[in-house]
């Protein structure tokens, strides 16, 4: 039950509401014209606590670093590398930001505004308003607020990155540059592995007699460690390897125990990925200033190159998903839909050598 009584302002006589929240901790609600408006709003609010949906006006003064906390503790089961990019994020662009302001003072357009205001790449504007979102959906969870200001917002689109392609002869003339290593550039140019998972490339993974490598781990570089944990797609997955590409394999294993590493650091750690300069790079220079019109790949973009010479080897989009490690083969069209262009128009030769001497007597008939 709630009670509506007046008081007077400088301005006149107002109106206010007091009532028990479910936990029957008294609150007065001021500044109504009207006793009629008094009681909508009592009404309304007798509602929303009879069915759940009621907010605690004081909930809403906690400030967005105080609603980060749980936030924080939400994330721990994210992998490494998720985690530590999310924390830089909420540290450096959210934080800074939002997070002495109180959640219930926060509006959308104040989160356009600064979305809008943010001089970054669109990937990182994104993930800046994930991180600020999600904190706000444990307000809303937490009925400390009713909606979430951060969603429905305008938020940039992001470019495609450009996907190159090579041929095997191109592939075979950038590894030729290659002062070292030239079986880790055939092996990522044709399987399609993501560098990670070569990095994390043991021994034991392996199987040399089935050309088959069996992927099980992943390095990152989270900070300044190299963290090995499950693939990205969190599954166990094989892969077919060229024979010619396994037989580079072999002489890289040998003397090696089954847990060693086919391409340790000095310290026994996985490789990171090389950086502008390293033997990648540098390999990469020369057979551009050797060759004007060679693409600049990079080593992640190897994995587009094995996926064009599976699709002009004939090889079925699920095979395809299988290899790279996409979560569906929908993901693996979506992706590299332009690679298929040439099946849609061999399709449409094959249907038309099975139908055209059907349509043509079909059309005499007529």
């Amino acid at each position: 039950m709630s009670s509506i009584k007046s008081y007077k302002t400088a301005k006149g006589k107002s109106w206010r509401v007091q009532y028990r929240d479910p936990n029957g901790t008294s609150h007065t609600k001021r500044g109504f014209r009207t006793k009629n408006e008094a009681r909508a709003w009592a009404d309304k609010n007798a509602v929303n606590i009879r069915e759940n949906d009621w907010i605690n006006p004081t909930a809403g003064k906690i400030t967005v670093e105080q609603m980060a906390v749980p936030w924080l503790t939400n994330i721990t089961h994210l992998k490494p590398k998720t985690k530590y990019d999310m924390l830089a994020i909420w540290r450096n662009h959210v934080k800074p930001q939002w997070g002495n302001r109180q959640i219930s003072s926060i509006k959308p357009s104040e989160v356009q505004v600064w979305v809008s205001s943010l001089d970054k790449s669109a990937s990182l504007v994104r993930q800046a308003h994930a991180v600020l979102a999600q904190i706000l959906d444990l307000a809303v969870m937490d009925k400390a607020i009713r909606n979430n200001p951060a969603r429905g917002i305008k938020l940039p689109r992001k470019t495609a990155a450009k996907k190159i392609y090579l041929t095997a002869e191109q592939l075979g003339l950038l590894v030729n540059e290659c002062t070292k290593y030239k079986e880790l550039v055939w092996l990522l140019g044709t399987v399609g592995l993501r560098w990670g998972e070569a990095a994390a490339l043991r021994v034991r993974d392996i199987d040399v007699t089935r050309n088959r490598i069996s992927i099980e781990r992943n390095a990152v570089t989270v900070g300044t460690e190299v963290v090995i944990g499950t693939p990205k797609t969190h599954e166990v997955r094989e892969v077919a390897v060229p024979a010619s590409v396994m037989r580079m394999l072999i002489p890289v294993m040998e003397g090696k125990s089954p847990d060693e590493l086919l391409w340790p650091r000095r310290d026994g750690s996985p490789m990171k990925p090389p950086t502008h300069g390293k033997w990648y790079y540098n390999a990469l220079d020369r057979c551009m200033d050797k060759y004007p019109d060679f693409p600049r790949v990079t080593p992640h973009g190897l994995r587009h190159v094995a996926a064009g010479l599976m699709v002009s080897a004939g090889a079925n989009v699920k095979v395809i998903q299988r290899e790279l490690g996409h979560s569906s083969a929908a993901m693996t069209l979506d992706i590299y839909a332009e690679l298929f262009d040439e099946d849609l128009e061999a399709v449409g030769s094959a249907v038309d050598e099975k139908i055209s001497d059907v349509v043509r007597l079909s059309s005499r008939r007529a």
